[in-house]
């Protein structure tokens, strides 16, 4: 499980105490990835821009007649994370907090804050408080710019192995709470959060189509999108704005049209053999990983979760994304990633499995149903790349992986019908205890998929025109629109 540490970790930082000079020496590796982060989003040196967070604070906590102490943390793509700590003369007490600046001219500010008040609103998961937030470049660091509480504790990640079998069960026992909390806030369209703000303080919360953001441009927001009530056509929509998106640029880009006519066949099969039976879209944070758990330690029997972070890919999607394999809880590996083909293998070690059995008992049927069986892990896939789109390298090898994988689970079956009872006969085998589900080895795929697969190639063929393109993602022409920007907005079906 390859992962960064949380920012919100005290111990792998480098501080700077104002407004005296200091020198500062990196103290982990951690430091060392923020110092290249300098270099890699052409950012000035951190003691330059330290100044300008001191600047920052005198003018936001202007009591203060101490100095405060300001950390470089390690960062994200989008944002750069620095800790600050007021002095007592600046509010009574001593206090820190997260300083979250945009590392781009173009940021989701308006997105991140939204999120963050919704999910506070709307469930009980704790999460750190907005103190401040400027969503201009009207301030001494020239960006925009958030100021949180700073959560105490460390992040799962560091403490995870270092923690009791006990501590790790409590920790296991919120960490499903958390799940569940998430997964009971529902919406009947898919998308992200946004929110206006009211003159009576309160909010309005929209859900808008996912981003379509080539180099960070904003997307055209669709409040009202009544087509993407079901799981197939938000999956066709999107394979259709990203080709849209692609043509616009490259109109002979015949790989991206390719591509996207897979990807939809693809959801047309599964939706075919009624993979998308469920059509709830579920608020799903989709980088809860143990880096964005923070904990704190009680006990030798007890541990709490003492805050989430990063929402800012929080969003309403499909079940059985928000069923994603945690397998991390017992099968825990500093350095491998998670491999959901293998991760309903039975534990080694007795701990392990009860941790494992811990998990899913606390999570229910709904999530050993979508978590484990292998057209879910392929349709967690698809719908990453239709919301993601396939914009590098590694992208389009996750697409070619998905389209041999999905050709061979469903090369083996003989209908649909088939499927549906393999499926049936796993659900009711399937225990905490048992050894990964043999769902691929069972019968698969009905004559109506040689059907899809002559209508798409025979619309790739035609790729020249515009009723090629509607014809392969099975659409009416009138609903791609071209536009001079890069900006999208697929027309809903008249």
């Amino acid at each position: 499980m390859t992962q960064m540490p949380s920012s919100q970790d005290s111990g792998c930082s480098t501080a700077i105490t104002l407004p005296e000079r200091t020198s500062y020496s990196a103290r982990s590796h951690l430091s060392n990835v923020s110092e290249s982060s300098s270099v890699v989003y052409n950012h000035e040196p951190f003691d330059q821009y330290a100044l300008k967070v001191k600047d920052l604070c005198q003018k936001l906590w202007p009591l203060a007649t101490e100095d405060f102490v300001i950390e470089r943390l390690p960062g994200g793509s989008y944002n750069r994370i620095i800790g600050i700590t007021t002095p007592p003369s600046a509010s009574g007490t001593e206090k820190r907090y997260i300083l979250r600046v945009a590392r781009f001219d173009v940021s989701q500010h308006d997105r991140e804050l939204a999120i963050h008040r919704y999910v506070a609103q709307h469930t009980s998961i704790p999460l750190a408080d907005i103190v401040f937030s400027d969503p201009t470049n009207d301030n001494p660091l020239g960006s925009p710019y958030v100021v949180q509480s700073r959560i105490p504790g460390t992040s799962l990640w560091l403490a995870y192995h270092s923690l009791t079998h006990e501590q790790r069960k409590s920790v296991v026992q919120q960490f499903a709470t958390v799940l569940l909390d998430l997964q009971a806030v529902k919406n009947e369209t898919s998308g992200v959060v946004t929110a206006t703000a009211q003159k009576d303080g309160t909010w309005i919360y929209n859900i808008c189509r996912y981003d379509i953001r080539p180099d960070f441009v904003h997307d055209v927001d669709d409040v009202d999108h009544p087509r993407d009530h079901n799981v197939l056509n938000m999956l066709l929509i999107q394979c259709q704005r990203w080709l849209a998106l692609s043509l616009q640029y490259d109109p002979k880009d015949i790989l991206s049209l390719d591509y996207y006519a897979q990807l939809s066949k693809i959801a047309r099969e599964m939706d075919e053999l009624g993979v998308f039976e469920d059509n709830t879209f579920h608020l799903t944070h989709l980088d809860l990983e143990p880096r964005n758990i923070m904990v704190v330690i009680g006990s030798d029997k007890h541990a709490s979760i003492s805050g989430v972070l990063d929402w800012d890919s929080a969003i309403f999607a499909p079940v059985f994304t928000a069923c994603e394999v945690r397998s991390w809880i017992w099968t825990w590996d500093d350095g491998e990633v998670d491999d959901e083909g293998t991760a309903n293998n039975v534990p080694a070690k007795p701990e392990d499995c009860e941790l494992k059995r811990l998990f899913e008992d606390m999570m229910g049927p709904v999530y050993l149903k979508y978590a484990y069986q292998p057209q879910y892990r392929m349709v967690r896939s698809l719908f990453l790349l239709a919301k993601d789109g396939l914009r590098s390298s590694w992208t389009i090898k996750e697409a070619e992986k998905l389209f041999k994988e999905w050709a061979e689970f469903t090369d083996t079956f003989d209908s649909p019908d088939a499927f549906i009872g393999v499926v049936a006969y796993n659900l009711r085998e399937t225990d905490s205890d048992c050894e990964e589900a043999a769902a691929s080895d069972s019968p698969s795929v009905s004559e109506s998929f040689e059907r899809l697969q002559m209508d798409a190639d025979s619309s790739i063929d035609r790729k020249d025109s515009p009723d090629a393109t509607a014809a392969v993602l099975g659409v009416d022409k009138a609903q791609l629109k071209d536009e001079k920007t890069a900006q999208v907005k697929i027309l809903s079906k008249s």
